[in-house]
């Protein structure tokens, strides 16, 4: 504040000196002796600007704006870090250089631009592991370290908040974003891989990027055909954890709080192949629907049919059990009528005799036949 003001004094004492009165407003009049009293105070002006800037570099306060850190260097050169806002004592002739709690950095294209974001670039090219490739847009919020001696070794290092946001934390996030193009195909990340490559591309920003191997592939397709694929794995220790290369970010413990893979533009050669995947996913969908279709319609025509036969057979078992009661019952009445007759014959017979027997008792007794 004192500087600025100091330097705006300054620039109106030397105006005020050197150059008004070479300012011709009319015959034989300039501008300093328009402006009269001003141009004794000129001299003053310069001195007054002089002892402001001079103040503000002997100022032995500072302050801290809330959502900032300072570095503070003294004359004697040691180093501190207020992380607390507010004003404190910084000492006489000390250096202060403010570095934001967190910056957010924004690749992509212009027109998705945002006003929020600390430093911007144009889209990096990423490379899928069949060596398609694509245009990658992403957004990252870095928080920088919370210990002094972190923050101390980070400032030694890169002097200032530029510096460490262009030389660095732009290029490893534009790297890391390839990289992790590369541990899957652009048919992977089409069909649903957006959240694994954020996984990838969030744990390589974290952790250091992963050492890849590449292994080629056969693979059987449905008509018999022999495909070959490459497919990238990590390299890994000999405790099965993933080598990694550790680099700034981790050394001074620099971490994405925020993490965003927010653009996607694949080569056009990618959606022609897409295209036709899709064209061909398309078509044999539509042939197992028909297929499960005419599958239904004689699944459907064997139950029918199964249903007439068993109506045919109930209805045959209902005649025969019809035909059994009716010969049954006719039976049952056939016997009853032999008995009937049987009963009759016998009772005729029954009756004969006794007539015989009455008769021969008549006879006995001296009755004639006729009598």
């Amino acid at each position: 504040m004192f500087t600025l003001f100091g330097i705006t004094l300054l620039i109106l004492g030397i105006f005020l000196v050197f150059v008004a009165p070479r300012i011709k407003i009319k015959e034989n009049v300039y501008l300093d002796e328009k402006i009269g009293s001003w141009t004794r105070y000129a001299f003053s002006f310069i001195v007054l600007g002089i002892m402001c800037i001079f103040f503000n570099q002997l100022n032995p306060f500072s302050l801290n704006n809330a959502g900032n850190r300072q570095v503070v260097q003294t004359i004697s050169g040691d180093l501190s870090v207020r992380f607390e806002p507010g004003l404190y004592w910084s000492g006489l002739m000390s250096t202060v250089t403010t570095y934001p709690n967190n910056v957010t950095i924004q690749v992509g294209p212009e027109t998705k631009k945002s006003k929020d974001a600390d430093y911007w670039n144009t889209p990096n090219i990423g490379t899928f592991s069949e060596g398609d490739q694509a245009l990658m847009g992403h957004t990252v919020k870095w928080d920088l370290p919370n210990t002094e001696k972190e923050m101390i070794d980070l400032h030694t290092t890169y002097n200032n908040m530029s510096n460490l946001a262009t030389t660095t934390l732009m290029q490893y996030q534009r790297e890391t974003a390839s990289y992790s193009c590369q541990r899957m195909t652009s048919e992977t990340h089409y069909s649903g891989g957006q959240s694994q490559l954020k996984d990838y591309f969030q744990d390589q920003l974290r952790n250091g990027q992963v050492l890849l191997a590449s292994e080629t592939k056969s693979q059987v397709q449905q008509d018999g055909s022999s495909k070959k694929y490459i497919e990238v794995v990590p390299k890994k220790d000999s405790s099965g954890l993933a080598l990694r290369t550790i680099g700034d970010v981790q050394r001074y413990n620099l971490r994405p709080s925020f993490v965003s893979i927010d653009f996607i533009e694949y080569d056009e050669r990618i959606y022609e192949k897409l295209k036709a995947k899709i064209d061909a996913a398309a078509d044999e969908a539509t042939s197992k629907q028909l297929l499960i279709t005419a599958q239904q319609k004689e699944q459907t025509a064997i139950v029918e049919g199964r249903e007439r036969i068993a109506q045919v057979k109930s209805e045959e078992e209902a005649e025969e059990q019809r035909e059994v009661i009716q010969a049954r019952k006719a039976k049952l009445v056939a016997k009853e009528e032999a008995e009937k007759a049987a009963y009759l014959a016998q009772k005729v017979e029954e009756e004969g005799k006794a007539q015989a027997a009455a008769n021969q008792a008549l006879v006995t007794a001296g009755l004639t036949p006729e009598q």
